[in-house]
């Protein structure tokens, strides 16, 4: 829930005043008030939280908007007082009815309610915000504690040699796989020819068949003998 704090009303409601080394330094307050801001401020909300300071006290050199720790301070320079810079950063803040104002002045108050926002007093915020922390303290105390992992129990050293010498040394080098020659593929099979009966051969196109037996002539005898007369002539 986005917050704008008056610093300086916060800071005596919350009896920080001469708090700090019993001086009343305002840096040494200023401190300590956002430090106790810290504590008792969610952490997811502490980037939505706007602390206000009056610039009539802010210390010279120091940034009149900076950033502590994720809660954004700034000083009212340019402005009559903190209320009005506050007064303006209501007026603009996009989303007013999610915004808490803390302060007890009765003029940030209504300039709040104007703008559906919440005012609350700055005692009153303070002392809700200490007694939730309280509360979330006590809630984690209250929690059970996470169970421990058992842990392995150690091994004798008497029984790691008894082992030793009933198995033996282990040869780490001989487990270690070997190099193997890669696999040599199968002579490839002949493919099957189709429509050719079992236990025939293939062969050359042009080939006879062997056989014991001479091969029969395919020249009559007629042919043979006109043949011959052309070449040497009639007998």
């Amino acid at each position: 829930m986005p917050l704008i704090i008056d610093g300086y009303n916060l800071l005596y409601a919350a009896g920080l005043v001469g708090s700090v080394d019993g001086e009343g330094s305002f840096e040494g307050e200023r401190r300590a008030l956002l430090d106790a801001l810290l504590a008792v401020i969610d952490p997811k909300e502490l980037t939505q939280t706007v602390v206000v300071f009056d610039s009539a006290k802010a210390p010279p050199g120091l940034p009149r908007l900076y950033n502590y720790q994720q809660i954004t301070v700034r000083f009212a320079s340019g402005y009559a007082d903190a209320d009005e810079m506050i007064e303006e950063l209501i007026q603009e803040h996009h989303a007013p009815k999610r915004l808490t104002v803390v302060s007890s002045d009765h003029r940030v108050q209504r300039a709040a309610r104007r703008r559906k926002a919440k005012a609350i007093d700055s005692d009153s915020w303070f002392r809700l915000m200490r007694q939730t922390r309280a509360r979330r303290r006590e809630a984690e105390a209250a929690k059970p504690p996470l169970p421990k992992r058992p842990s392995a129990p150690a091994i004798p050293e008497s029984e790691v040699s008894e082992w030793v010498e009933f198995f033996g040394k282990i040869d780490v080098d001989a487990l270690a796989p070997k190099d193997e020659p890669p696999p040599t593929a199968p002579p490839a099979t002949p493919a099957a020819q189709p429509n050719k009966p079992a236990g025939t051969s293939r062969r050359a196109p042009g080939k006879a068949k062997p056989t014991g037996e001479p091969a029969p002539n395919v020249f009559t005898d007629d042919y043979l003998k006109k043949i011959a007369e052309e070449f040497f002539g009639p007998s």
